[in-house]
């Protein structure tokens, strides 16, 4: 008798020591609701932060705020990844970027505001801005005829991708309307053909003229799918 009761109490033991592991291997296997349409968000604004930064031309400026916008993007992936992701190696990965990133962020805007101040003064035996090794071989040949062009014919650009017809409508509601941009900003249901939840995002339109009679509030049905690698409305039309 004794020795079964200390066989059930080790097999118990046993079981709950394992247990955190199981949970945590079953948490891996199975992906957070939400993380498919969050690292989709991810993409699409590290996408845009590089085509909006504006540069100025001059070099350092133009360096330190592509660099900014990098680390940026990179401290907005890992803190996605910290959220959803479940492998440990992984998120020890993220939260180093975290305690990297921050501190070359903070430095490198801490140079952009003494950049514009009026006083600023370079550092001693620092080259002037655009007068780095290109600028001065360009300086240097600026005497040489120039090169014959390339007759060769240019290759044809290679056509952007087409969205299936097929994919089906889901129900939104316009929250935003940019023009300019080709954007629109839609509350919606699950998109079940991209595998992304309900959410409000904004969004590209494959064709801008698309966007014209909408306004905000309106309810809408719209098509989605993935064009060139990145989510487009393809079909976007009033509700009944």
């Amino acid at each position: 008798m004794k020795r079964t009761i200390a066989l059930a109490t080790l097999t118990t033991a046993l079981l709950m020591a394992a247990a955190p592991f199981a949970l945590e291997r079953a948490a891996q296997a199975q992906p957070a609701r939400g993380a498919a349409g969050e690292f989709e968000r991810v993409r699409s604004v590290m996408s845009d932060r590089f085509k909006n930064t504006k540069l100025t031309g001059d070099p350092d400026k133009d360096f330190a705020a592509l660099l900014v916008a990098s680390f940026e993007e990179t401290l907005f992936l890992a803190k996605a990844q910290l959220n959803y992701g479940g492998d440990r190696q992984l998120r020890e990965i993220a939260e180093k970027i975290q305690d990297e990133q921050q501190p070359r962020i903070d430095a490198l805007k801490k140079w952009q505001v003494r950049r514009q101040q009026p006083d600023y003064q370079a550092q001693p035996n620092e080259a002037a801005s655009g007068t780095g090794p290109l600028d001065r071989q360009a300086q240097a040949g600026a005497g040489q005829p120039p090169a014959q062009p390339d007759t060769a014919p240019a290759a044809p650009a290679p056509a952007a991708s087409a969205a299936p017809a097929n994919t089906p409508l889901v129900s939104g509601t316009v929250q935003k309307i940019d023009e300019a941009a080709g954007k629109v900003t839609l509350d919606h249901e699950r998109i079940p053909n991209i595998d992304m939840d309900a959410m409000t995002m904004a969004y590209k339109v494959q064709d801008p003229a698309l966007l014209k009679g909408f306004k905000p509030g309106e309810k809408v049905r719209f098509s989605a799918d993935r064009i060139n690698g990145s989510i487009a409305i393809t079909r976007i039309q009033k509700a009944r």
